[in-house]
C-alpha cells in the first residue's frame, strides 16, 4: 500500500522550535559586539527604603529617550544588594562578574518581566530579552580589550554588557543620552552612598519619602517581618535619617520627593525632576513602563484593574490600620516625617496630608 492509500491518520511532524544552530546565536552575539553602544554616562541612582515608590519612579523613567534605564532592581551590590560594590581591581573579570552579576537575569529571561508581590502569579509578564550568557561574555570581552583602571570603569563595562545584551532594548541607539538610571533600595545608605559618590562624583541621587502610616500599611503586607512594629518603625526612621544626611552632605546632587506627590500630582513632580536632571519633558514620564511597554503597579494589595499610576495607595492606611497602630506610628515617626518634608524638593500635595 502506498502512503497515499494509508488509512491510518498520521500526525504532522512538529516544527523544530530550537535555534537552527549555535552558529545563529554566535552570529547574533557578534553583531551586537560589532556595534556595541558604550554606556558611560553618569549615574542617577534611585534609592530609599523599600515600599516608598522606587519601583514606580524607575518605571516612569523607563523609556525616556535621554536615559539608559536599568529595568529592574539593581543587584550589583556586594555582599548584599544593599551594599554599593567595592571591587578588588586586581581580581580580574571573573571575580568582578561574580560580584556585579545579577542573579535574577536568568529567571526573567526564562519567564518574562513581572514586578509584583501579592498575587504575582496573576500578573501578566512582558518579554525580557537580556541574554544572560551574552552579558557575561561581552563583559569579559570588554575587560580584556579595555582593562578597567577604576571601579567606575568596571561598572561601566558591566552596564555596557547588560544593555547591549538586551536584544530588543528600546532606545538603546537613540542619540543624546545624558544619564544611566537604576533603582536599588537602601543602596545609597551610609558608606554605600559614599562609595557611590566616589565612583560617580558627577552622579545624582533621587529619594522618595513616604508617609510612615501608608508605608507601614504596604510594608507589613509585603514582608511578614515588617508587620512587627518594633522591627518596622526603626527601619523607617533610619530611612528618613538617611535622606536627611544625604541632602545635608550634597544638597545639589540629591533630589527628595514625597511619594504622595509622585502619586497624587505626577505631572508636577516629574516635570520638576526632569528639569533637575536637565532632560526634556516627555509623556513617557507619566506612564509606568518596562521597555516602553505599560506595566501594572507593584502593589502589596493585589492586581489593579489596569496599568498606570495607582492612587488608592495614598489613603489605604486609614482603613487597614487600627487606631492603636496609627497612634503609635504617629508618636514614633511624625517628627522625622515633618523634617524630611521640610527639605524636600517636591513636598506632598496638600490633600495627601
Amino acid at each position: 500500500m502506498s502512503q497515499t492509500d494509508d488509512p491510518i491518520p498520521r500526525a504532522a511532524p512538529e516544527p523544530d522550535l530550537s535555534l537552527a544552530s549555535w552558529r545563529d546565536a554566535d552570529r547574533l552575539f557578534r553583531a551586537l559586539r560589532k556595534d556595541v553602544v558604550p554606556i558611560d554616562q553618569p549615574f542617577t541612582l534611585v534609592s530609599q527604603l523599600q515600599r516608598s515608590g522606587g519601583t514606580l519612579l524607575n518605571t516612569l523613567l523607563d523609556g525616556h529617550p535621554q536615559l539608559h534605564s536599568h529595568p529592574y532592581e539593581l543587584f550589583i551590590g556586594h555582599p548584599t544588594k544593599h551594599d554599593w560594590p567595592a571591587l578588588d581591581l586586581e581580581a580580574g573579570a571573573d571575580a568582578w562578574l561574580e560580584e556585579l552579576g545579577e542573579g535574577w537575569l536568568a529567571t526573567l529571561f526564562a519567564g518574562g518581566y513581572r514586578k509584583a508581590t501579592v498575587g504575582a502569579e496573576e500578573y501578566p509578564s512582558l518579554p525580557f530579552t537580556v541574554v544572560p550568557s551574552f552579558v557575561e561574555r561581552l563583559f569579559r570581552v570588554l575587560c580584556a580589550e579595555h582593562p578597567p583602571r577604576t571601579q567606575r570603569e568596571a561598572i561601566g563595562h558591566y552596564l555596557t554588557a547588560f544593555f547591549n545584551a538586551w536584544v530588543d532594548c528600546q532606545g538603546l541607539r537613540e542619540p543624546g543620552k545624558l544619564w544611566v538610571t537604576g533603582f536599588g533600595p537602601r543602596l545609597a545608605w551610609g558608606d554605600s552612598r559614599r562609595r557611590f559618590a566616589a565612583d560617580f562624583p558627577d552622579g545624582r541621587l533621587i529619594v522618595s519619602h513616604r508617609d510612615p502610616r501608608a508605608w507601614y500599611a504596604s510594608a507589613s503586607r509585603h514582608e511578614l517581618r515588617y508587620s512587627d512594629l518594633d522591627t518596622a518603625l526603626p527601619l523607617w526612621r533610619q530611612g528618613a535619617e538617611e535622606i536627611l544626611s544625604a541632602k545635608a552632605e550634597n544638597p545639589d546632587s540629591v533630589f527628595v520627593l514625597a511619594y504622595e506627590s509622585l502619586v497624587g500630582d505626577p505631572e508636577a513632580t516629574m516635570r520638576a525632576l526632569a528639569a533637575w536632571l536637565g532632560i526634556d519633558w516627555h509623556p513617557l514620564l507619566l506612564q509606568p513602563t518596562f521597555n516602553r511597554m505599560p506595566t501594572f503597579a507593584n502593589s502589596s494589595y493585589g492586581l489593579p484593574s489596569g496599568t498606570g499610576i495607582r492612587t488608592d495607595s495614598l489613603d489605604r492606611w486609614r482603613t487597614v490600620l487600627d487606631a492603636e497602630v496609627v497612634a503609635r506610628i504617629g508618636a514614633e515617626t511624625l517628627d522625622l516625617d515633618a523634617a524630611v518634608h521640610a527639605i524636600a524638593d517636591v513636598a506632598p500635595v496638600p490633600a495627601a496630608r
